[in-house]
């Protein structure tokens, strides 16, 4: 029974390690207006934005340069170290940086 126990306890963990953190460290922007967002890419490869107190999850699509992620009505897009977000709660969020 104890090392029934102790193997249910170690599995536990593994699955906790491998698909409990929410992906990758978050981005903080700053934009023109005094406008501010925050961005991670989860483990499922879509981004996690946080703007005007909403949190909306956007899948990667294809970008002709940089990357980008849309749900259809906000676009998150990032390249060469500056952002926009459009459609999101807050906004505009225009020429961000980091």
């Amino acid at each position: 029974m104890k090392t029934l126990l102790a193997a249910a306890a170690v599995l536990s963990l593994a699955a906790c390690a491998s698909g409990g953190a929410p992906g990758g460290p978050r981005v903080d922007w700053d934009c023109d207006g005094a406008a501010a967002f925050s961005a991670r890419i989860n483990n499922n490869g879509a981004a996690e934005v946080f703007a005007g107190g909403q949190v909306y999850v956007l899948p990667g699509v294809a970008a002709g340069s940089g990357t980008r992620y849309t749900n259809g009505s906000v676009e998150y897009w990032e390249h060469g170290g500056e952002a926009t977000l459009n459609g999101a709660h807050g906004g505009p969020y225009n020429n961000c940086r980091r």
